[in-house]
């Protein structure tokens, strides 16, 4: 593998300044370690992002150009980390975290390790070991400062709730804050929401550690310690990094004033001995202070598109939490757009203080014209308290909704048939299109009786959703139609007597003359009695058929036997 490809590319102007030979090509399926930057270079260059101007570094008290195992680059695109890249403090050497696991209690010492107490760090743990503390001062650009980090160690999770509750701190001081620590500093390294500093003690599995005292030395640190096990990670035998357990990413950061001054420090340490080290993994880039809005928009087919009348569209609006309101402007362009084609719309959205996000529904009135699809941009502005922008916009394309029709064809049959299929087709709608017939068959086909006279109702629903009904009928030819007259002249027509629908029933067939006498009769009669030796005049019949109410009587005349 290329040297320049080891590490993302923020990275890789260090390859110039500092000589190719510094990175080495290896599996990127662990997490690998660089120990060769200095502090100030790993800050400047890898875990700064926009907005922030950096001075007055050190590491452990001094200036921050001379290089120190105990923090280093990280690169773990393929791990189990949660973070791709970025900078690692440790209390051991920051090599001791790169994978696999191969070791349940490691422990490598530093060069030169510290073991002058941090007296931040000192107001959540007592007993402190080789600590490990960056200090810079920064000036912001935006109003807010966020970062995203994940804390691991060795001590898990045989030490869980033991006097060996590892910690770090990322205490923040400058205008506008008045926290507990010094210089009136606010700990950022605390849980979501809580003011609970990140610990072996608070963030783990939610068991005491096999080698700890019990439950309660985790509660004295947080008497809520069991409900934090949805941040931790257990990576005992994992393939990928060398640490037994360390937290999901967190993001994290605070309310600033732009163009001010301010001091983070960063701090971590053993506590209660100096064995099985302890890192916190800082995410590459993260550390910004520029304003950010992302716009999104989630469609009723997931395709970019809303239809007129079908649906509604969610516009997603997110920026980075924060400590006051963010009140995001939106715009809606298009080339022949009225702000009434879309309801719900709004110019303005508030996103509450401590809130990273909003959602607005919005949906495409339906006026039956004819337009076409028309592009439409949804541009978001967040103009934030001191000044500083940031835009970003998206577009969803408005379509017209093409009207269902459905087709069907009346079936006529000559009672010859005992199943008939019908079928159907769709055109217009949205989206997929479903079929329901009034028999509760479904899809574009159907089978049924033909022996009778019969309408199905079909029922077409769209993902809009709309509905359209059509009917189709099958006329099965098995009415029972008995003609009255008959002319057996034997010259082709009306010869004999045909009673349309009476075959493919039961029935019988008896023909009287006035006096009662039966002249015909038949249980299986064919449409061929031709009244051979019948003097012309008119007769009675009755005609019994399972497809009849009751019987069916009349009179019939024969004409054309010349007497």
């Amino acid at each position: 593998m290329p040297i320049d490809k080891l590490f993302p590319a923020f990275l890789r102007p260090l390859l110039t300044l500092l000589g190719g030979s510094l990175l080495h090509a290896q599996s990127v399926a662990q997490l690998e370690v660089n120990t060769t930057f200095t502090p100030s270079e790993l800050v400047n260059n890898i875990l700064v992002g926009q907005g922030i101007t950096v001075s007055n570094l050190t590491f452990n008290g001094t200036p921050g150009n001379t290089v120190n195992d105990q923090i280093g680059a990280f690169y773990s695109a393929s791990s189990n980390i949660g973070v791709s890249d970025g900078i690692v403090l440790s209390t051991g050497r920051v090599e001791g975290v790169s994978g696999s696991n191969m070791n349940p209690s490691l422990t490598l010492p530093p060069s030169n390790p510290v073991s002058t107490p941090d007296p931040d760090l000192a107001m959540i743990e007592s007993m402190l070991n080789n600590v490990a503390v960056l200090e810079f001062d920064f000036i912001p650009t935006g109003d807010s400062v966020n970062f995203r980090f994940v804390f691991g160690s060795e001590e898990y999770p045989e030490y869980v709730c033991s006097q060996y509750n590892d910690v770090f701190g990322f205490f923040l001081s400058g205008p506008g804050l008045a926290g507990p620590f010094s210089n009136g500093a606010i700990n950022l390294g605390v849980l979501p929401d809580t003011n609970t500093p990140i610990a072996i003690n608070t963030v783990n599995a939610g068991t005491p550690g096999v080698l700890s005292g019990g439950a309660s030395g985790c509660a004295a640190s947080d008497p809520n310690w069991q409900a934090n096990a949805i941040y931790y990670i257990d990576n005992q035998g994992g393939t990928t990094v060398e640490l037994d357990g360390f937290t999901v990413p967190i993001r994290t950061g605070a309310a600033v004033q732009c163009g001010a001054t301010y001091h983070i420090k960063i701090a971590i340490a053993h506590a209660g001995d100096g064995s099985l080290d302890s890192a916190v993994l800082i995410e590459g880039g993260s550390f910004t202070s520029a304003n950010q809005v992302d716009v999104t928009i989630t469609t009723p087919q997931n395709d970019g598109t809303l239809t007129e009348g079908c649906g509604e569209a969610v516009i997603g609006i997110a920026v980075p939490q924060r400590s006051a309101d963010a009140n995001i402007q939106l715009e809606y362009r298009g080339a022949s757009l009225t702000a009434e084609e879309l309801a719900g719309h709004v110019a303005t959205v508030t996103i509450p203080a401590g809130a990273g996000s909003a959602n607005i529904p919005i949906s495409a009135e339906s006026d039956g014209a004819e337009e076409g699809s028309e592009v439409i941009w949804i541009i978001a502005t967040w103009v934030a308290d001191c000044g500083s922008s940031a835009k970003d916009s998206v577009q969803v394309t408005l379509l017209d909704h093409s009207p269902m029709a459905i087709t069907a064809i009346d079936q006529y049959l000559g009672c010859d048939r005992d199943t008939v299929q019908l079928t159907t087709s769709v055109t217009g709608g949205l989206g997929e299109v479903s079929i329901t017939w009034s028999n509760g068959h479904t899809g574009p086909q159907t089978s049924v009786t033909g022996l009778e006279d019969m309408t199905y109702t079909i029922t077409a629903t769209d993902e809009c959703p709309s509905t359209v009904t059509a009917d189709v009928s099958v006329f099965s030819g098995c009415e029972i139609d008995v003609p009255n007259v008959i002319t057996p002249n034997s010259d082709g027509h009306n010869d004999a007597w045909v009673i349309e629908g009476l075959p493919r029933s039961k029935h019988s067939v008896t023909v009287f003359n006035r006096w009662g006498q039966v002249i015909f009769e038949s249980s299986h009669y064919a449409n061929n009695w031709r009244a051979v030796g019948v003097p012309d005049g008119t007769y009675f019949y009755e005609i019994l058929s399972d497809r009849a109410d009751g019987p069916l009587t009349g009179t019939l005349t024969i004409l054309g036997n010349g007497r």
